[in-house]
């Protein structure tokens, strides 16, 4: 009889273990999932604001939620993705790409994510320079990379090709009607 007991007790002691680490796991996710509405809410409202912060700041927005197909290759395989900048933005002529980012972290430069994700942009998306803006605080950041040049778009390289061109034809015209 006493074996009996010991084997019930020890059957509900087994049950109050699986039933604490169930719903320790279960309270754990509730709280999981709900951070990460507040953190996408927080993100989608900040991302409305930017619009207005960078107009602000004297940017002309060009596009939102800009797509961008780009790929690398590995080990030559390209391997190719989809980039989505928050915006694309317009300034004294020059062309931006701007990041909308929350929370002191993300804004951090030190923050390699962010980091990289800026420089990604600005080589895919070929602009002039990057913006980190933090529309919460109503703050507009240009990052430009050391080393980084400034890439010139193949219509302005073929607008410059064909003045030379012509102004080359232009002269070449004008030195042989003076020689007859």
């Amino acid at each position: 009889m006493e074996f009996r007991s010991e084997a019930a007790l020890a059957l509900l002691a087994l049950l109050i273990v699986v039933a604490t680490v169930w719903l320790t796991t279960w309270f754990l996710r509730q709280r999981d999932r709900r951070a990460r509405i507040r953190r996408a809410a927080r993100a989608t409202r900040a991302e409305r604001e930017a619009r207005g912060v960078l107009e602000q700041h004297g940017f002309l927005v060009r596009g939102q939620q800009v797509r961008k197909s780009w790929s690398v290759l590995a080990d030559g395989s390209e391997v190719r993705f989809e980039l989505i900048a928050d915006y694309v933005v317009e300034r004294g002529g020059e062309l931006w790409v701007a990041e909308v980012k929350t929370g002191e972290r993300a804004l951090d430069l030190r923050f390699g994510p962010t980091r990289r994700q800026l420089l990604e942009y600005r080589e895919a998306f070929g602009v002039d320079g990057v913006l980190l803006v933090d529309a919460e605080q109503g703050g507009v950041r240009a990052i430009h990379f050391h080393g980084a040049q400034r890439r010139q778009s193949w219509g302005k390289v073929a607008c410059w090709f064909l003045a030379g061109l012509g102004l080359g034809a232009a002269i070449a015209i004008w030195l042989v009607r003076i020689q007859t």
